[in-house]
């Protein structure tokens, strides 16, 4: 079993921090929302073992911006 933490854009131009289907963070800028969902991935991997994953969602495919114990 693994963790994923996907980076997506709101309405207004607001980002997001989902973990499978569970909000974690909004309103972020793009930047601020990447670097924390590395971080968040890193310490649940970190604290877990459980490997995680950083994903951006908006294309087509996801992009995987970070992977832990992958």
């Amino acid at each position: 079993m693994k963790s994923v933490y996907s980076v997506c854009e709101r309405e207004g131009r607001q980002w997001c921090i989902t973990l499978g289907k569970h909000l974690v963070r909004t309103q972020l800028c793009p930047a601020v929302a990447i670097k924390l969902a590395r971080r968040l991935a890193r310490e649940h991997h970190d604290v877990t073992g459980v490997p995680s994953r950083v994903e951006f969602v908006g294309g087509k495919m996801p992009i995987v911006l970070a992977s832990y114990g992958m």
